[in-house]
């Protein structure tokens, strides 16, 4: 018993398949699509490092003195709060009513 065989193989189909896809492709190129708008005439750039500053270091200061100088401007807390909004941290002391209502209540 003979098994039909086919006269065209997927080698010889392949090319004309590609032939009709790209032809089926360009023919949706319609004249009246508009070519994209000019960029504008005049580009700038700015370097993200022009604000660098290079590492510097700071001046031995006594240990006890940096620990009273945090601990008067409000400790960690202080610091956390200068990082998240960038305003510099002032020397002044806060107040006891910033930890009412600190789990349910202030202190007795």
């Amino acid at each position: 018993m003979t098994i039909p065989t086919h006269s065209l193989s997927f080698g010889k189909l392949l090319p004309w398949t590609m032939a009709l896809l790209a032809g089926s492709a360009m023919a949706q190129i319609t004249a009246e699509q508009t070519p994209p708008p000019a960029p504008p005439a005049q580009l700038t750039y700015t370097s993200p490092l022009n604000g660098y500053q290079a590492y510097a270091d700071q001046p031995v200061q006594s240990w006890r003195e940096v620990n009273d100088t945090v601990g008067r401007i409000g400790g960690w807390r202080t610091y956390a709060k200068e990082a998240r909004t960038a305003e510099p941290a002032n020397d002044t002391v806060p107040s006891s009513a910033a930890h009412e209502g600190h789990h349910g209540g202030s202190k007795r």
